[in-house]
């Protein structure tokens, strides 16, 4: 098909699910949106730039941004932290796995979890990653603080939280979460915050050096219906973190102790930076049919998750203007979804 009749294509694409939207107002993905999200109506003129602005997107599909792992498996010291930590990274792996490509997951674990290869990733981070590509950072062990710096331990030279954070400020991404599930990683909080960073840590300071049950709780929870609050087959930062504090707090009162650690989140976005998706969600079922049409829809929820996290960079308008067209293709891509799903059988 040359581009001149697919662009028609799409332009009429547009155009009906433009007329759908403004007429009936009563597709279900929209009727779900808040009025901030979904209720603004375009006046006719812009009706041109709307749609030449949604056949870019068809068009140019591939070009969106990407979500890149980093998973640091520290040494546990002891065979019951090991075990721990082995399926603390597992689980965590598996949940990046329904988010991102299997070549955007790094796992560094044993002796492989050295300050030079994350460095060494990390660098070819800074290199690879745009400032609209995400980063999520994984420190899954134990950590020490001396009352000066905080360091992260693991085989041969432990990592420090300076070299960390330049290492992480190296990178372009304006959307990065570090995770750091052991003792004294509240050392890392004021160190690594800023405006474009979510930091989760499982402690408060770096004074609360006991392991830790935060990160072992957490990762039971990645795959728990339970922490999916809105109930839209993603969990966000927020929501793992305020159910793991939860379960955190549970333990120690089960056992009654005091509790010995106080988990810390930082970050304006982090009701919004995706950390996992429900394989139970509800959603259609793949089959060869639909499979290229819920890869579209993956797609654009990616991207509405990225204009997300953009949106306090931007006015309201343009921000409005960037998210009609993502939700109109989700419209049309419900659509048929809905058309194509096989018929309820009735006994």
């Amino acid at each position: 098909m040359g581009i001149a009749s697919a662009l028609g294509g799409h332009l009429m694409f547009a155009w009906r699910a433009w007329s759908c939207v403004a007429a009936a107002r009563e597709l279900p993905c929209l009727g779900s949106m808040t009025a901030s999200e979904g209720g603004s109506r375009a006046a006719p003129a812009n009706m041109l730039r709307l749609s030449v602005v949604l056949a870019a997107l068809l068009i140019c599909g591939t070009a969106h941004a990407e979500l890149s792992v980093l998973i640091v498996e520290g040494l546990g010291g002891e065979a019951k932290y090991q075990q721990q930590f082995d399926a603390e990274a597992k689980a965590i792996r598996a949940a990046s796995s329904n988010l991102t490509t299997a070549e955007r997951i790094h796992v560094l674990s044993g002796a492989g979890a050295t300050r030079a290869n994350v460095a060494a990733i990390m660098k070819q981070f800074a290199v690879s990653l745009s400032k609209d590509d995400r980063l999520t950072l994984y420190l899954v062990g134990h950590g020490s603080h001396d009352g000066y710096e905080y360091k992260f331990n693991m085989s041969g030279p432990d990592l420090g939280g300076a070299e960390l954070v330049k290492l992480l400020d190296a990178v372009k991404s304006e959307s990065q979460l570090v995770v750091a599930t052991g003792s004294s990683s509240g050392a890392l909080l004021e160190l690594l915050k800023n405006d474009t960073r979510v930091v989760v840590t499982a402690t408060r300071t770096g004074n609360e050096r006991n392991a830790t049950h935060f990160g072992r709780l957490m990762a039971e929870a990645l795959a728990d219906a339970a922490v999916d609050t809105d109930k839209n087959g993603r969990v966000s930062v927020q929501e793992l973190f305020d159910y793991t504090q939860r379960k955190v707090d549970d333990y120690f009162k089960a056992e009654s102790r005091l509790a010995t650690e106080h988990a810390q989140l930082a970050g304006a976005r982090a009701g919004a930076f995706t950390i996992a998706q429900l394989a139970g969600a509800a959603a259609p079922v793949a089959t060869a049919a639909n499979a290229g049409l819920l890869a579209q829809r993956e797609q654009i929820n990616s991207q509405l998750e990225e204009l997300r996290l953009r949106k306090d960079s931007l006015s309201e308008d343009d921000y409005l203007k960037q998210l009609e067209p993502l939700l109109l293709q989700i419209a049309e891509l419900d659509a048929q979804l809905a058309s194509e799903a096989p018929a309820e059988v009735t006994p």
